[in-house]
């Protein structure tokens, strides 16, 4: 099977090409500029999402996993984020979507986001068919996405399977997982001994399972999936987790979470405070009633996989 991964110089997509590298797939590495990958059976392949696409040749792709997209911008310049976000993560996904279709690709995974479903649960998990009330710019162009992927899929046959994960974590990850694994390291003490608040997170080598299972399961066709690790933690264990692979022991101050959020309002870090101090939990049960699909490692498994095995560049 040859199968097309965009993305791929970013952190999932790059796992992800190893991954099915290793499993003897033949890959084809999208990337906007060229890249090497140091992996059997890969090539890489360059263009633009929002350019002409006539020129690709994708005649012999089965399956396209759509990991491309702009994500959260951190320091946002465009003049209106929602308009910057639709153009590549709507109109690029169903350019790329046509070309698909004109090609006679099978099947096309598309890498969504929990934020569709929203920042944060009360008193019940998140569910794939939970209504959309999301306002964030990034997740309301993650659902445009989907939803033109359904409707074209109603149209033309294409396969689309829509994948929701949570905070994805793994070797070489970034961002505020990258920040949580610093903080881990360090000797001084950290306010989070209160922070016994639930977070789902998906670990690279379970969400790549998960992938790996949509890529053929006849049942996944036209679905929408959460991804976790099927492992709910607290921000507090996820810490204690982070320091005792990395040799260390936290000292945790029992700072209440309204104390946290002051403090961090004070200092212009009321997001991330929030992040940190509510819940974010959803319900995979759908993945093992209709795909019988079960995450093969545990959260420890996981961060013991990400700090000790040697990974390729």
């Amino acid at each position: 099977m040859r199968v097309l991964i965009t993305g791929a110089n970013g952190f999932l997509g790059k796992f992800i090409c190893q991954y099915l590298s290793d499993k003897g797939y033949s890959v084809i590495a999208h990337t906007r500029t060229p890249q090497v990958f140091n992996y059997s059976n890969v090539e890489n392949i360059n263009f633009d999402l929002n350019d002409n696409l006539d020129h690709i040749d994708l005649s012999e792709v089965e399956v396209i996993i759509h990991c491309a997209g702009r994500a959260h911008v951190m320091h946002e310049t465009a003049a209106s984020p929602l308009e910057a976000y639709r153009q590549t993560n709507v109109q690029g996904t169903l350019n790329l979507a046509q070309k698909a279709v004109q090609s006679g690709v099978k099947r096309f995974i598309y890498l969504s986001s929990i934020k569709v479903n929203g920042e944060q649960t009360t008193t019940q998990a998140f569910c794939p068919n939970d209504d959309v009330h999301t306002d964030d710019p990034y997740g309301l162009s993650k659902y445009e996405a989907e939803q033109a992927l359904l409707a074209l899929s109603q149209r033309t046959g294409l396969e689309v399977v829509i994948i929701r994960p949570v905070l994805i974590y793994g070797p070489k990850v970034k961002a505020n997982f990258k920040s949580m694994v610093n903080l881990a390291t360090k000797k001084l003490p950290l306010p989070i001994g209160c922070l016994n608040n639930k977070r789902s997170m998906v670990s690279v080598y379970n969400l790549a399972d998960l992938i790996h299972t949509c890529m053929t399961h006849p049942n996944a066709n036209r679905e929408v999936f959460l991804a976790s690790d099927q492992d709910d933690i607290s921000v507090k264990q996820l810490f204690e987790k982070l320091a005792k692979y990395q040799n260390n022991q936290l000292l945790m101050l029992p700072i209440p979470k309204s104390l946290i959020s002051f403090m961090a309002s004070l200092v212009g870090k009321k997001a991330v405070a929030s992040r940190l101090c509510s819940e974010l939990v959803v319900d995979t049960t759908k993945n093992t009633q209709l795909l019988g699909w079960t995450a093969p490692y545990s959260v420890d498994a996981s961060l013991e996989k990400m700090f000790t095995t040697p990974h390729k560049n």
